[in-house]
Formats: C-alpha cells, structure tokens, sequence
C-alpha cells in the first residue's frame, strides 16, 4: 500500500511539472530571448481560459485602430464575468495592466505568469478576498512593430514601439482620450468595473541604481491627499516589505537624480500632471500604483522582479482590501461635500517626501564629444555624461515627489457650458461626469473669465500646441443662460476630475489641451472668452440628464 502511495504522488508530481509546462511564456520558452506578440498573448490567455473557465473570462473592452481586440482577464474564485457581481460577491476589484508603452515589456509577461501561478493554485489565495482584473497587452498595435531599435534595454533582442497605431503615447491620453485604446479603458473599465487599486506596468531607463523595481502612488496634488498619504506611509512600505522578505526583491521609489553626479542632492519624480494615468486615477477619488521595471537590469531578473512586486501588491490588497475600499467611499463622499467652493491649487512647488537610501555605484564624468552630440542633446545631458563604474555604493539620499501649493484658486459650486460646447460635455460623460441640459433660460450670479494673451508651446506634443500660459480678465455678474446650456455640479464623486478639466487656470486642463481653441480666438476680433462659467449660486431652474 505504501508503494502505491509513493508511486501515486511521483506520478501526480511528474504530471503536475508536465502540465506547468504546457504554460511556459514566450521568455521562458525561449531563455529570455524574446518577447510575446499580440497573437501570442492571447493564445496563451485563451488556452488558461479553456482549462479553467470556473475562474477565469476573458472580455475585448476596445478595438485598435488597426483592429486588435484588448483582452480583459477576470480571476475570481466565483467566475465573475460583470461588474455588478464583485458587489454581490462581496470581492472588489484590484486593476493590473501591463504594455502601455509596447516596448516596456516585463508586465505583459509578468502578468501572464500571474494568471498561470494563481490558476495553477500556486497563488489562488490571491482570490480570497478580491477579483483581479488583468489587462496584460494593452498597446497591442505598438507591440507587434517590433525592433531592435525600439529600446536599448539590456534584453530582450527585439521589443514593440512606445507609441499606439495613431501615433499617440496611450499614458498622457486620460484627460483628452483621443484613443480608442484609454476611451475604452475608461469607459468600460473605470467607470463599470470602479477598480479600488490600479497598477500601471512600465519600464524606466533613467538613473543608475541596483533596484530592479521601482514604484510609486498618485503624485497629483489635485487629487485627496489622503489616499496618497495611506499610500506613502502604509501600503508601499508594506508592499516594499513583502517583496525583499518574501521574494528576496530590493524596490525604491520612482524617480532620477536630481544632479547624477551627487546622489545625495536628491532623487526626484515630478509627473503630477492629470494626463499621466496613475494621477489620472487619484482624480478620481482611487489608489493606484506606477511600476517602473528597471531597464538596466536583465530581462529575466526585470520580469521575475515585476512579477513578485505584482504578487506583493495582491498579497496586500487581499488583506487591506475592506480598508481601502471604505477610504474611497470615504474620499467620495468627501468629494460630494468639500471640494465645491474650496481652494484649488494651480501652481506647485515640489517638496520633500521622505529620505531613504538607495543602493548604486560609483560615478565617474566625462565630456560629450561632438559626434555623439545628436545621441546626448545639450538640453538632457548639459557637457557631460555621467558614467557608471563597477564599484557599488549606497547612498542617503531624499525623494521628491510631493507638493505644495502656491497660486491656488477658489471653487464654484459648479460650472456651465455654453449650448455651443456640446462636444465638450459628451466628452465629460465619458470620464463618467454626471452632466445636466438646462431646460429653460434663466439668470445667475456667474464669473466668467475673458482671454488677453496666450502663450503656446511652439512644439508639438501628441498632436497638440499645448498653452503654457493664458492671461485672464475676469468679472463677475448676474448672466443669462441659455437654454440648452450645461450644468456641471461640483457636488458629485468626480469633482476633482471636473477642477482639473474645467478650471481655466488648470494646471493639465482642456483648455491647456487646445480644447476651446476655435472659440478663445475670434478671427478677426482678438480674444473672445473663455466658454465655461463658474457658478456662483445654486441653479435653480429645470434640468434634465445628458
């Protein structure tokens, strides 16, 4: 009897080895030579599906403009396939997505050894307490544009291209959603599926230092402050935790040096802006985390660091999960209640956020020869190139990447739209902005801002002359509106995304983004104004839903 036993379990441990096998990624398979395609990653998602279809459904949520289907991966231990069943289930969801920019890699395979680890039960305690939404390609058209001139990482040979089929790069699409890649992200993910946690998977090449992994939360100071505090002080040093006690994996925040000959001036991360989708997700009242995988280290060790970081964050969701939650729901209602009328900032200052030690080398200088002039431009590198030497080195140093106010702006109770900016308002509505049509003509107290000067960017940058700078005349007076007009009430959970876009002195707002172009500048007139009116007093007069 106890030779059959023996006998079993080798047999059963032999098939269990066999059937992992059947689950090897495009890296594994390959030694860490290449990368997947789009029709990889969905074979091998498909194949998961097929075998474990009580766990795992697959959804398309958006099309590519060149006709790619962006698969959205559900694991649950209920089979969850709509939004509505995480709250029956009582299992909120937590948002992975990997491939932004098609070139940074490691997370689409990452996650794709997530699902396989956790339907294999290696991981399945992950679905305890929560559902795992996973989108492991999300730039499918870059991807396939495969190069070796795409990325000088260190491996694999050949990765996809940064930008999507349009040309855009997706991660500073959020505010303008000129993609059907973000439109569908946001529409059928955000606003349905309402995420507690979204991860956003990248590659960083900036620096030297020894850490594979690196990390941050919602930087934007626009948004509640609160969340990105518990994220900070609580759930990425938890985080950090998990991963160098559990998987022997050393992270630090994101960022660069501020002078990369002298580490211990500082390490600095300032994309605060709204367009960026981490801080596009804390506008909306949510957690996030940005995962930059650190290019300078080897594929194989970047895509095991990133699958460990992702395991970290899921081991601690999924015994945090209720308290993240209940803060959102707090930060929501707090949005309903507070930020109407408030001050809101619209320029900042970056200020320190912690000191911590980051493991690195020895640098050394040395000066940028002519012919390399076009490889170093004067505006990035100055004189110099700073090299790495062999020799490793620690260093003290402090993180910026908090800020403070200093201009700040008071709020209205809400906007309105002229009948003219219709496209304006159906924009806002994607974004999942409750949006009223004034039913009748009345008057009320408004501010409304006229344009004296503006300044643009002579560049372009993602198919827009950005405006750096707009000069305002403003004044205050009892208005007719018409009807037809919309009403944007500040007294909704999205009331941060709303400042952000509508704000005329916003820091990333609509009308940073050319959006009311066609009306700040009259054709033969000059300036005209501004087309969305601050309220001042409660509307009262008849509306209806847009």
């Amino acid at each position: 009897m106890k030779k059959k036993i023996i006998l079993f379990s080798v047999c059963f441990f032999i098939s269990i080895v066999l059937f992992a096998e059947d689950y090897l990624t495009i890296p594994e398979k390959t030694d860490y030579k290449k990368t997947s395609s789009y029709n990889e990653v969905v074979s091998f998602i498909k194949k998961l599906n097929a075998n474990y279809p009580d766990k795992m459904n697959i959804k398309y949520f958006a099309t590519t403009t060149e006709g790619r289907k962006i698969p959205l991966v559900i694991l649950s231990e209920e089979g969850i396939t709509e939004p509505r069943e995480t709250r029956v289930f009582k299992k909120p969801p937590v948002l992975i997505m990997a491939n932004i920019h098609a070139g940074e890699i490691e997370g689409k395979e990452s996650t794709q050894m997530l699902m396989r680890d956790i339907l294999l039960s290696d991981n399945a305690e992950l679905l305890k307490n929560q559902t795992i939404l996973i989108i492991p390609i999300f730039n499918c058209d870059g991807n396939d544009k495969m190069s070796k001139k795409n990325r000088r990482d260190n491996g694999p040979e050949k990765a996809g291209e940064r930008k999507n089929g349009q040309g855009y790069d997706l991660n500073r699409d959020y505010l303008k959603l000129e993609s059907p890649e973000v439109r569908g992200l946001i529409t059928e993910i955000f606003n349905k599926w309402d995420p507690v946690l979204f991860v956003d998977m990248h590659t960083t090449n900036g620096s030297y230092h020894q850490e594979p992994v690196t990390y941050a939360p919602n930087i934007a100071p626009e948004g509640d402050q609160t969340l990105t505090k518990y994220m900070w002080e609580k759930a990425l040093p938890s985080i950090d935790k998990i991963l160098k006690d559990k998987y022997s994996i050393e992270s630090i925040p994101y960022g660069n040096f501020i002078k990369k000959d002298e580490p211990t001036k500082g390490w600095i991360n300032h994309a605060s802006e709204g367009r960026f989708g981490t801080n596009y997700y804390g506008l909306r009242n949510r957690f996030s985390i940005l995962n930059e995988n650190y290019s300078h280290s080897d594929y194989k060790t970047r895509v095991i660091g990133s699958l460990g970081f992702i395991k970290s964050i899921l081991e601690f969701t999924s015994k945090n999960i209720n308290e993240m939650s209940n803060m959102i729901q707090k930060a929501d209602l707090k949005a309903i209640n507070s930020v109407k009328n408030s001050d809101f900032p619209i320029d900042v200052k970056i200020k320190k956020t912690y000191d911590f030690v980051i493991q690195s080398y020895k640098f050394k200088k040395r000066k940028i020869l002519d012919k390399e002039r076009k490889r170093y431009p004067r505006k990035w590198y100055g004189e110099f190139l700073v090299e790495k030497t062999k020799k490793k080195k620690n260093y003290k140093t402090t993180l910026f990447a908090s800020f403070t106010p200093i201009e700040k702006v008071k709020l209205p109770i809400g906007y309105i739209l002229l009948p003219s900016e219709k496209s304006i308002a159906e924009h806002l509505k994607l974004h999942g902005i409750s949006v009223q049509i004034i039913d009748k003509s009345f008057k009320i107290k408004i501010k409304k801002y006229k344009v004296k000067k503006i300044e643009s960017s002579l560049k372009l940058f993602q198919g827009h002359y950005l405006h750096k700078k707009i000069e305002y005349e403003e004044f205050i007076e009892k208005t007719e509106i018409k009807k037809g007009s919309y009403y944007i009430s500040l007294s909704q959970p999205l009331s941060r995304l709303i400042a952000t876009m509508l704000e005329p002195k916003s820091r990333d707002g609509l009308v940073k983004w050319n959006f009311f172009d066609r009306v700040l500048v009259r054709q033969w007139y000059g300036y005209s104004f501004y087309p969305v009116y601050k309220v001042l007093e409660t509307p009262k007069v008849m509306m209806k839903a847009l």
